[in-house]
């Protein structure tokens, strides 16, 4: 009969609700994709033109919420178990967080067209979210291969923070080329990015057993 310790009895569940929200986020991006079709091409338009449509602003603001409190849920999670950090881990997840909110708060360009500063901070912050998190999963595996209870956890992160990576160049290619499905390659980019994350969580989680 095994037993759980006090401190995995404290971790799992708040891994397990940061994994919930960033699967009710994929769901909600999901469900906007096949409800707005007809007004948001999910194979050549952004995720963040659901927000230009007053029925999808509050959906799509919902889902950045869900992802950004399951990322706040994941730094609890990791603080507990004692996840390996530094300085350049904590500033990329920093800036990472950071974009979330500039995609939040900033709305993006009406179209193609039309060039607005809020609509290019709001370009400049989803850069910023698909570029530091891949970044920050190079710095966490540096650390988790020097530290022995980790260091079996690090091929994982390294290979979700590879098809991260992989993903976020090609949507950030598909910005300046017109043929390349720029809104299924956006998809892809964040569903790699959640999966990133799940990963990251299920770590911490396996590791505070």
């Amino acid at each position: 009969m095994t037993t759980t310790s006090p401190r995995s009895a404290r971790i799992s569940p708040i891994a397990w609700t940061a994994i919930g929200l960033w699967t009710a986020a994929l769901t909600l991006v999901g469900g906007l994709s096949i409800g707005f079709a007809h007004r948001v091409d999910p194979f050549r338009d952004p995720v963040s033109d659901y927000a230009l449509h007053r029925s999808g602003r509050a959906l799509f603001t919902i889902a950045v919420l869900l992802v950004l409190a399951g990322g706040i849920a994941l730094v609890v999670a990791a603080h507990l178990a004692g996840l390996p950090r530094d300085r350049a881990v904590s500033v990329l997840f920093g800036l990472w967080v950071a974009g979330l909110f500039l995609v939040l708060l900033f709305q993006e360009n009406p179209s193609t067209t039309v060039v607005t500063v809020h609509g290019e901070i709001h370009r400049f912050g989803g850069a910023v979210l698909f570029a530091c998190l891949p970044l920050a999963c190079r710095a966490l595996v540096r650390l988790l291969r020097a530290d022995h209870r980790w260091s079996r956890h690090a091929q994982r992160v390294r290979s979700c923070g590879r098809l991260a990576f992989t993903t976020a160049a090609a949507f950030g290619i598909a910005q300046f080329v017109s043929e390349l499905p720029q809104g299924l390659l956006e998809r892809i980019a964040l569903a790699a990015e959640l999966g990133t994350l799940v990963t990251i969580a299920l770590v911490v989680r396996t590791a505070a057993r």
